[in-house]
């Protein structure tokens, strides 16, 4: 019995031996495929595409930020106090110049109106008579029946109602005004862009009822360094790209440059129009404002998709004659819409990476690929 159990233990162990070295041989195995298999990808060059150094011409295209603000917007208020009766116009609401916008209640103002004419007509009424009294003092003083006194007196009263009529007459003219001015008047057409209060509410001379805009044409204000403001002028078309609009373009015009440079940055605004005859636009957009520069004929360029940042220097992979890549640090001009411009480094003859530079490193051998081929 025990011999038998040995037996048993004895071929066991056999079996996990034998099992243990066939596992062990399949993982040596796959470890030394693995490594053959990354031995050959080392040695195999990395494929690259490569074009040749090209000629273009360039066209610099600055783009500022900016908010569209409206040509024209004003505060509109009353020119007296009083409580808002009617409230005619609001927010949104297109109101034509000349047109009433709110109406203050008047009851106050037309009373005063009444007395002031009340007080006129009586400070004439004693004019009539101051002038009846002088004029028979006269005639009597001609005679010698009454003293010069008795005249001078007559005439001064005379003058004097005379200047309590000018005085109830410039009352009548200034209550009459108030009156006049109980409508608030829209100064000019525009768009209701803000109403500050509402029917019923009280407002004082000169405090805002309403804001009115004009907002047909809009404005993009541009912040121009001192390096690119005289290649601007007043009348020049730029573009207006409006993000709100899913990017939608607008064409713009170059109505105004500030004279003076802003300190300490010594930068330019220059405001942009753009019209908005469609209603499309509204004021506070966020809109870019791109601003094309003087063309930069026949430059040497190289696609932006070739240019490698390293110590922030801008580098090229340039390829050699022996399908090798050297790492070329390049002075760059003006860099955007896909390209840039080489003002140092290339000569104009060179082959270049302009993809896969992620698979090659300065020396390494490379399989080139041409623009355009598979």
């Amino acid at each position: 019995m025990v011999f038998k159990d040995r037996k048993k233990l004895i071929i066991a162990l056999t079996v996990v031996v034998a099992l243990s070295g066939i596992v062990s041989f399949r993982i040596y195995e796959n470890i030394a495929a693995n490594k053959a298999r990354a031995s050959k990808l080392q040695t195999r060059p990395a494929a690259v595409q490569v074009a040749p150094v090209s000629r273009r011409d360039i066209i610099p295209v600055a783009t500022y930020s900016g908010s569209l603000e409206p040509v024209w917007s004003a505060d509109v208020s009353a020119k007296v106090d009083g409580r808002v009766n009617i409230m005619v116009a609001n927010e949104g609401d297109l109101v034509p110049a000349g047109s009433i916008i709110a109406v203050l209640d008047t009851n106050e103002l037309t009373a005063q109106v009444l007395q002031a004419q009340g007080n006129l007509t009586a400070a004439q009424s004693n004019l009539e008579q101051a002038e009846l009294d002088y004029q028979r003092y006269r005639v009597l003083a001609d005679k010698g029946a009454v003293s010069a006194q008795m005249l001078d007196g007559a005439r001064t009263k005379r003058d004097l109602s005379l200047g309590q009529v000018r005085a109830a007459e410039g009352s009548l003219a200034l209550v009459q005004e108030k009156l006049n001015n109980a409508n608030i008047i829209a100064p000019r057409q525009g768009v209701v862009t803000k109403r500050y209060l509402q029917a019923g509410a009280f407002t004082r001379a000169g405090s805002p009822v309403v804001t009115v805009a004009d907002v047909t044409t809009l404005l993009a204000k541009a912040t121009v360094s001192e390096a690119q403001v005289g290649e601007l002028s007043v009348g020049r078309a730029v573009k207006v790209i409006v993000d709100a609009l899913g990017g939608q373009e607008f064409a713009g015009t170059v109505t105004r440059i500030s004279p003076v440079a802003a300190l300490p940055a010594r930068t330019f605004t220059a405001e942009v129009a753009v019209p908005n005859d469609k209603g499309i636009l509204r004021a506070g957009m966020f809109a870019k404002v791109e601003l094309a520069a003087r063309v930069h004929d026949n430059v040497l360029a190289v696609p932006e998709s070739a240019l490698i940042m390293r110590e922030d220097q801008k580098t090229i992979f340039v390829l050699t004659g022996d399908n090798k890549v050297q790492q070329r640090v390049i002075t760059a001009g003006y860099v955007g819409d896909g390209w840039a411009e080489v003002l140092g480094g290339l000569d104009g003859s060179e082959t270049i990476v302009i993809d896969g530079q992620n698979k090659a490193k300065d020396g390494a051998q490379v399989t080139p690929v041409k623009d355009g081929e598979q």
